[in-house]
């Protein structure tokens, strides 16, 4: 398996994909963090994070996804992760973060939960 960071944005039914794999460290959060920004034109109507291929991350990633989650909730977009690779559970576990986010099993149920919260009602942080 490649180890090298990769991150790659797209868009699926007005929901933002962002997908990141491989070992994540400081030298790509510029990258990461663009990522997973509020868009300022309000085009998505929520963000995925598909974190199945992650290997490596560390508390600077941990950090990054936490800003993420707050920025969205100020939006007001939902922000779902999807296919946590068992990596990224055991730091979210081990940081007693896991409970700060909305989290599903895969890419399909992760786009559609982030669509039916947004359309059905608010999120208040």
């Amino acid at each position: 398996m490649n180890d090298e960071a990769e991150i790659t944005v797209s868009m699926v039914d007005s929901v933002r994909i962002v997908r990141v794999g491989g070992e994540l460290d400081p030298g790509e959060a510029d990258t990461l963090i663009q990522g997973l920004a509020v868009p300022p034109d309000g085009s998505p109507l929520a963000t995925v994070v598909d974190l199945s291929g992650v290997t490596f991350a560390d508390s600077s990633f941990l950090h990054m996804l936490l800003t993420a989650r707050q920025d969205h909730d100020r939006a007001g977009l939902p922000l779902v992760l999807a296919d946590v690779s068992p990596f990224v559970q055991r730091l979210l576990d081990l940081t007693d973060t896991a409970r700060a986010f909305t989290i599903a099993p895969g890419l399909p149920a992760a786009v559609e939960l982030a669509r039916g919260p947004h359309d059905a009602s608010p999120h208040h942080p």
